[in-house]
């Protein structure tokens, strides 16, 4: 591939992944949401992390959003060896068994949305304006 037909790739992937990202940032925020609450609602156990984070950012578009992330950490990073433990028991507990559906609903979301704006950022390192 020429070197133009790769800076063309760079330009549309930028304008692809920040516009897709916002529609779905939005998405996770409004529409999303409730499934995140409701996963937030069975993992978050009194006086632990999850349940302080819910009073503290309360229900505004950014709390929205910080509660969206720390239930995303506590659904992924609780499975990671050795630290996964200490990571579950200062963030919250899961009381019963959560449906994987409903786990998907936090972290496919998120997931793309994260390989969107990595993608939004190496492509505008990749054309100089990051550097």
């Amino acid at each position: 591939m020429s070197d133009e037909k790769l800076m063309l790739l760079a330009e549309i992937t930028i304008v692809a992944s920040l516009g897709v990202g916002i529609v779905l940032l939005l998405l996770m925020v409004t529409l999303f949401f409730r499934k995140t609450v409701e996963v937030e609602r069975r993992i978050a156990t009194s006086g632990k992390q999850l349940d302080e984070i819910r009073s503290i950012w309360g229900n505004g578009p950014i709390g929205r959003w910080m509660r969206v992330m720390h239930v995303y950490a506590f659904v992924v990073f609780r499975h990671i060896p050795r630290i996964g433990p200490r990571i579950e028991s200062r963030m919250g507990g899961e009381t019963e068994p959560l449906p994987l559906p409903l786990k998907l609903w936090v972290i496919v979301p998120f997931t793309a949305y994260a390989i969107l704006m990595f993608l939004f950022f190496f492509s505008g390192w990749y054309l100089g304006a990051i550097g």
